[in-house]
């Protein structure tokens, strides 16, 4: 029943995120003095008054423009998605302190915003995340947050930086 749920909304995600006025809606969620403009669409998402909703329907709006191609990656995690932001020299990463700082969010708040700011960076470099595992990671987190976070690091500090023309996650 869940992946009924979660799929039907991914996809009524993906539907009004289409629209130019709906995104730009769904982007005013991240300031408290604009949120309410986000209501109407996430109210149309059947998303109020559930943060994992709300949140993944914003990060989606965030990434998703008419000149980013694949925003929906499947297979790309958030550690995966990270991890394409540099190259790895010395054994560090561009992006390793952020990331870091990210793994260490220890309210649901704290990690909208870690990965409002993740998302915004993807946007940037064009580099897709898997929303439908995000989706899951989301829902996990309040009462395994901690296993979330082990994921995402294996992903980041376990993982082989793929080519930067290859567009979703090593196989």
């Amino acid at each position: 029943m869940d992946t009924e749920i979660k799929n039907t909304f991914l996809e009524r995600l993906q539907v009004i995120a289409r629209d130019r006025g709906n995104r730009a809606a769904l982007r005013c969620y991240w300031s408290p003095a604009t949120r309410y403009k986000a209501y109407p669409v996430l109210g149309r998402l059947y998303a109020l008054e559930d943060n994992r909703k709300e949140i993944l329907a914003a990060l989606y709006a965030e990434h998703a423009k008419p000149e980013t191609a694949n925003v929906h990656v499947p297979g790309q995690s958030v550690g995966k998605a990270a991890l394409r932001l540099g190259d790895r020299e010395n054994d560090r990463h561009p992006y390793d302190l952020h990331f870091r700082r990210l793994l260490a969010s220890d309210s649901f708040r704290d990690l909208s915003q870690q990965l409002h700011r993740l998302v915004k960076r993807l946007e940037r470099e064009s580099i897709g995340l898997d929303y439908e595992r995000l989706w899951k990671d989301l829902n996990f987190w309040t009462n395994y947050s901690e296993n979330v976070k082990h994921q995402w690091a294996a992903d980041f500090w376990q993982s082989p930086i793929p080519p930067k023309n290859q567009e979703g996650p090593e196989t």
